[in-house]
């Protein structure tokens, strides 16, 4: 066989006992005692008994950057070989390339779910529901998970809302802690360590480290503080690796030193600086000189940002999933969205995916294309003309009929309205749901103050806004816009039809 390269080309709530060993996942934790075990054999390398958090699954790019080891802004060409024993035809013709054999993986990367209105728990449920599409091997977060800053009943029910969503997932997930996880506040006395003991108690090891497919994963925990003291994260000295985490970086990062390639993950993108300080310097410096960390992942800022290649490493900082999002600028990564990172033993890819653009490919059956294609032709009935009087005034009533000639239900919206605030139209809107082949028809007001038609005038006109009902989905049928008909009658002293001044013919 020829290889060449060519140019162009877990489960831990609630009855779910999956081994991890189905994953291939090797955990590597230094933390101290958590409620839910996991399930690990003694041949894994595991310091302390902990809980997995399981599943996710995804699909669909808004763009692909790929990321060579040793220049990650200038990908090469994948790997490809001439393999006639791979390869089965009866005709002759060029020879086709076939991808090289490789060990490859894919893992998606979650943002904050933190600071938005209640419904943003909608947004991780759909995203979930996106990735669960794709099936990467695991998904990582990057902190802030729940909104906490409050007392201990509070946070359990948070908790519960974030686990129970992200559990829909098809594999096993993992936690990073931010500060809204664990900073408590309320009445009474602080309790030690805040909220940190409940989050291990529920999501896990505040750091920890494990292996999958040759690679090793490293979680770092950004919101130590000051013993003793309230947690925050607004100044430098808060914002130190702690010498006991520290040394257990080290430890892990000798562990790893065979591991192909080392991903870091925390909530805190210390290496921004500014309020942060300058203690990630020593950070990256330990990270530089184990020669195989490729990337390092956190959110707290909820905007996309990119800085590096620094010696190597890859620093990206993630937006939000579900959390307060401005939306200034989408494009430039100011949304609701997830990574995912292809793992080759000599590139890494990432990949933005907004929350809610990937398309389910068996959800689209012949009568979704159908029905849907009906619907985007429909043209409601509406009676007419609407006469004007020889004042100009209008006082009519015209009707819009609508039947639904799809084979599952619709929820048809009409509204009406106009730029020239002379019309007036009643009721301005209706909503009603529609059987297959049933019919809706609405009687509608229209009148308008005796005035002349001059150039400034504007039709009224009808919007129609149709939800197809799917099995699972609801398809949102592009907007119709349809202009009312008006007719002229004659004006003393001028001949029917004529108009005195040009008149706007259209929405």
């Amino acid at each position: 066989m020829e290889e060449r390269v060519v140019s162009g080309g877990n489960s831990r709530h609630h009855g779910r006992s999956r081994s991890l060993i189905s994953h291939g996942l090797i955990f590597l934790i230094s933390r101290d005692a958590h409620d839910t075990p996991l399930d690990l054999p003694d041949p894994w390398r595991c310091n302390e008994p902990m809980h997995i958090l399981s599943l996710i699954g995804l699909l669909l790019t808004t763009g692909i950057v790929i990321a060579d080891i040793d220049d990650p802004l200038h990908p090469k060409p994948h790997r490809v070989v001439e393999a006639p024993e791979r390869f089965h035809t009866d005709r002759s013709g060029a020879k086709l390339d076939l991808p090289a054999e490789e060990d490859a993986f894919m893992f998606a990367v979650f943002g904050d779910r933190t600071g938005g209105p209640a419904t943003g728990i909608t947004v991780l449920r759909e995203a979930v529901a996106d990735v669960n599409l794709i099936e990467p091997d695991f998904v990582m977060t990057v902190g802030d998970l729940i909104d906490g800053y409050n007392e201990t009943a509070e946070w359990n029910r948070q908790m519960q809302e974030f686990t129970s969503s992200m559990d829909a997932l098809l594999m096993p997930w993992f936690p990073v802690a931010g500060n809204h996880d664990v900073y408590w506040r309320g009445e009474g006395e602080r309790p030690v360590g805040e909220h940190e003991r409940e989050y291990e108690m529920h999501f896990g090891p505040l750091w920890y480290a494990f292996e999958h497919k040759g690679s090793m994963f490293i979680v770092l925990y950004t919101d130590e503080g000051i013993e003793g003291s309230p947690k925050r994260f607004d100044r430098p000295e808060t914002q130190k690796m702690s010498p006991e985490q520290f040394r257990w970086l080290e430890s892990m990062l000798e562990r790893g030193r065979e591991s192909k390639h080392v991903f870091i993950f925390l909530h805190h993108p210390r290496w921004l600086e500014g309020g942060y300080g300058d203690d990630w310097r020593r950070v990256h410096s330990l990270l530089a000189d184990a020669g195989n960390v490729r990337a390092v992942f956190a959110g707290h800022i909820h905007r996309m940002r990119y800085d590096g290649p620094r010696d190597g490493i890859e620093y990206v900082t993630m937006a939000t999933v579900g959390g307060g999002q401005s939306g200034a600028v989408p494009e430039a990564g100011y949304l609701h969205h997830y990574d995912l990172v292809t793992v080759r033993d000599e590139q890494i890819a990432i990949a933005s995916y907004p929350v809610g653009a990937v398309m389910d490919v068996r959800s689209i059956t012949g009568a979704v294309s159908n029905d849907t294609r009906r619907l985007s032709e429909l043209k409601p009935t509406l009676s007419g003309p609407v006469r004007f009087a020889p004042d100009r005034s209008v006082s009519d009533t015209f009707s819009v009929s609508i039947t639904n000639p799809a084979s599952r239900e619709i929820e048809a919206s009409i509204s009406f309205g106009s730029e020239d605030s002379r019309w007036r139209m009643s009721p301005g809107h209706a909503h009603f749901d529609l059987e297959p082949g049933a019919s809706r028809t609405v009687d509608i007001s229209i009148s308008r103050d005796a005035a002349a038609i001059d150039a400034s005038m504007r039709f009224p006109v009808m919007h129609l806004d149709i939800e197809y009902l799917g099995v699972n989905h609801r398809y949102s049928i592009p907007r119709k816009t349809i202009g009312i008909e008006l007719e002229l009658t004659e004006r003393e002293g001028k001949p029917a039809g004529q108009v005195e001044a040009p008149v706007t013919t259209g929405p």
